[in-house]
């Protein structure tokens, strides 16, 4: 079952949102370089340079994706003013990357992947769900989602959030062409995904946009909606969340 009419609504509004969220960036990395060059004849090492992580996007506002941050990534995710970066890794974030959140006051929160042998990708259906619950909580945003490349796991979580929010088929996979190859298995994957979402108290006001006056959705057609006040079991080590979800 697909929507048609909301969905162009909703995709409008999401492109209208990016843009905006854009040139907010854009306007910031320009008043940073602006004011570093004023001092550039006291800093003779100038201003540093905002370089993006690659494949970095806007997925919505204040939900940014791309690859492993590395440390000439550092001023620039420093101006998103993130307050979470999410994880899908096999192990956590690197000690240079996590001195940088701590005195960003960022929050680390990591879900380990495993390759599912089964349907021959870098992400399981659990740890999927995992990261749409957190994503979906605004106590989270603004939050950066990353994996080893920022290509197949990431896109794979932003696909099903978008099946989450009732996106054409379609357009799903035009979106995670921008960013990755798209195989035989994404598609199936996403296409076979279902599962049991815990609906945070806090959800953020654009998953549903233009679909429901109240903002929330009762029903979906794969995807289960549970409005339990929480389920989510927190672990933490070092500073760095462990996410394991348990359903009840």
């Amino acid at each position: 079952m697909e929507v048609s009419a909301p969905i162009l609504q909703s995709r409008s509004s999401c492109e209208s949102l990016k843009e905006k969220d854009g040139a907010m960036l854009v306007a910031a990395a320009a008043d940073s370089n602006s004011n570093s060059s004023s001092s550039s004849t006291a800093d003779t090492d100038g201003p540093p340079l905002l370089v993006t992580p690659l494949r970095f996007g806007i997925v919505q506002p204040k939900l940014y994706r791309g690859l492993y941050p590395r440390k000439l990534n550092l001023p620039f995710l420093r101006r998103l003013k993130l307050k979470t970066i999410l994880s899908l890794t096999p192990e956590p974030l690197i000690e240079e990357i996590q001195q940088f959140c701590r005195e960003e006051g960022i929050e680390m929160m990591h879900i380990k992947t495993s390759k599912s042998k089964k349907k021959d990708v870098s992400i399981t259906y659990k740890e999927v769900t995992q990261a749409i619950e957190i994503i979906i909580s605004q106590s989270h945003a603004p939050l950066y989602l990353h994996c080893l490349n920022g290509s197949q796991a990431t896109s794979l979580v932003i696909a099903c959030l978008r099946k989450l929010s009732f996106w054409r088929t379609s357009s799903i996979f035009s979106e995670v062409s921008y960013y990755s190859q798209v195989t035989a298995a994404d598609h199936k994957f996403v296409e076979e995904y279902t599962a049991e979402i815990q609906l945070p108290a806090d959800p953020v006001n654009w998953i549903w946009m233009g679909l429901s006056r109240k903002g929330v959705v009762e029903n979906h057609p794969t995807v289960k909606i549970k409005h339990a006040e929480t389920v989510v079991v927190v672990e933490n080590e070092e500073s760095v969340q462990e996410v394991e979800v348990s359903y009840l």
